[in-house]
């Protein structure tokens, strides 16, 4: 479901990432380890193809990011280091305007948020405006827009940042959950949270 080639990315004379390769089947979740700077998050922005590799591919479900961009990212779910998020909406209005971004039909997308606000624990906070949440509601929001169009491919960076121990627990219970249907790459620099799922 994801593969990648000889992957390589420079910045300049800087080689942010080099020659990596691996494969992440479903079922199978891949712990991207590594102290901060080492890459990680550059090697997420390429396989979702926010970044154009210097060298190497990347296939995600069989479609080659570099010519079925668009078909690729239809399959990804994506959870950038710090989720960008609109902090003016509530997160009610921001699940339902992702929900019209990746497509979904009316009865489709109501019966999605519905599944995301329950399985992430938004519930109490669904009609607050993004920017007065927390770290914590804010990063379970980024969780659940990448979860709202059931992908089969999650990329999860840094997915428990920000979380108290509760939430971590609850959140690498629904990585485990969700690993039985997907693939799964989980980007982070503590052992125990690669460890946990």
């Amino acid at each position: 479901m994801i593969s990648a080639k000889n992957l390589s990315k420079n910045f300049g004379t800087l080689k942010a990432v080099r020659g990596i390769s691996f494969e992440v089947k479903k079922g199978e979740v891949l712990g991207f380890l590594g102290p901060n700077g080492a890459g990680k998050t550059t090697t997420m922005k390429l396989l979702t193809g926010f970044l154009v590799p210097t060298a190497g591919s990347v296939s995600i479900c069989g479609f080659d990011i570099s010519k079925n961009l668009l078909n690729a990212q239809q399959k990804i779910g994506y959870l950038p280091e710090g989720s960008p998020l609109y902090g003016e909406m509530t997160p009610r209005t921001f699940l339902n305007f992702i929900s019209q971004v990746r497509g979904l039909t009316n009865d489709t997308a109501e019966n999605a948020f519905k599944k995301v606000v329950k399985d992430v624990g938004l519930e109490g906070v669904l009609d607050q405006e993004v920017e007065t949440l927390s770290k914590g509601y804010q990063r379970r929001l980024g969780l659940a827009q990448a979860l709202i169009h059931d992908p089969e491919v999650l990329i999860l960076d840094e997915p428990t940042d920000g979380l108290d121990p509760n939430q971590k627990h609850d959140v690498r219970k629904l990585i485990r959950s969700l690993a039985r249907k997907k693939a799964i790459i989980i980007s982070t620099h503590i052992l125990e949270e690669v460890e946990s799922v």
